[in-house]
């Protein structure tokens, strides 16, 4: 919604009455740029942040002169995750931007439980300042998603890729893994979305890939999932070399020859024929892995 302000006070209303949920819904705009001017030298600066997140066309020059700051009105103005890495904040509005934090990474906040998009890039920009302790972040990450939240922290994950002393390896891991948890497919969705985010701009190493993709692969829980691993196995089968087979079982284990990740082969029978398929195992002994196999079989 686009709301024109007119006269001084107007705009003094307008910009008293602006807060981090209301910028992502309302866009500000000032007919008379020479009375807006003289109202916004006298503003401080988290309201002159709200206000450039908020302002139109004819609002966001005047709103940058008298912050004199761009880039961080660029930032705030853009979505989570942002499309950029997350820029440096100047200590003159490291307070501003507290403010508009509304709490630590994984809070709640008072309009609406979850925070909004603003909130979200100034806990982001606050925790490359360090300005919230290591353990603190890793745990509000660590129970971004648990059961019976009010909402699913994504800005509390994202502030753990980049906060510079947390070691988010297995973060990264329990998060990208296939069939990790129970959340919809938005939800993980948008987690897929901050983590290849964090790994474009350098907050999070590159995996280190084998050919072999075992990284993108679990064990198959129901019978129709294993038609997603059929053109991995036939892709990969040049790379494998057999360890051991279990000709009454009809399964086998391989080894990879360039990671050593061990690969279950299994059948399905169906009408016209026998249908292959393989997955990535954890066990580190084949054999033991297919007596396993073997004694869970009715």
């Amino acid at each position: 919604m686009r709301v024109w302000l007119t006269t001084g006070t107007e705009i003094e209303q307008g910009l008293a009455r602006l807060n981090p949920r209301l910028c992502y819904y309302v866009v500000l705009d000032v007919a008379d740029a020479a009375v807006a001017d003289a109202v916004l030298r006298r503003q401080p600066v988290d309201r002159l942040l709200l206000a450039g997140a908020a302002a139109g066309p004819s609002l966001l020059p005047l709103v940058r002169n008298a912050l004199g700051d761009d880039r961080i009105l660029k930032y705030l103005r853009g979505d989570f995750p942002p499309a950029t890495a997350v820029p440096d904040v100047p200590v003159r509005l490291a307070e501003a931007l507290r403010g508009l934090a509304l709490g630590a990474p994984g809070d709640t906040v008072a309009h609406g439980l979850f925070p909004s998009t603003v909130t979200k890039l100034a806990r982001l920009a606050l925790t490359l300042r360090h300005e919230y302790p290591a353990e603190q972040v890793l745990a509000a990450a660590e129970h971004a998603y648990v059961s019976g939240r009010p909402y699913h922290a994504h800005d509390a994950v994202a502030c753990a890729l980049v906060h510079p002393d947390v070691d988010t390896t297995e973060l990264v891991e329990r998060y990208t893994k296939p069939g990790y948890d129970w959340r919809g497919w938005r939800s993980r969705r948008k987690t897929a979305r901050i983590v290849a985010w964090a790994r474009r701009h350098g907050y999070v190493a590159e995996p280190l890939r084998c050919e072999c993709r075992h990284d993108r692969f679990a064990p198959p829980v129901y019978s129709w999932e294993a038609g997603r691993t059929l053109g991995n196995w036939i892709m990969i089968r040049p790379l494998l070399t057999l360890v051991a087979r279990d000709p009454e079982q009809r399964c086998a284990v391989f080894r990879c020859i360039r990671c050593s990740r061990l690969w279950a082969e299994e059948v399905i029978s169906m009408r016209h024929g026998d249908l292959y398929y393989g997955y990535p195992i954890a066990a580190a002994d084949a054999l033991a892995w297919l007596a396993s196999k073997a004694a869970v079989k009715p």
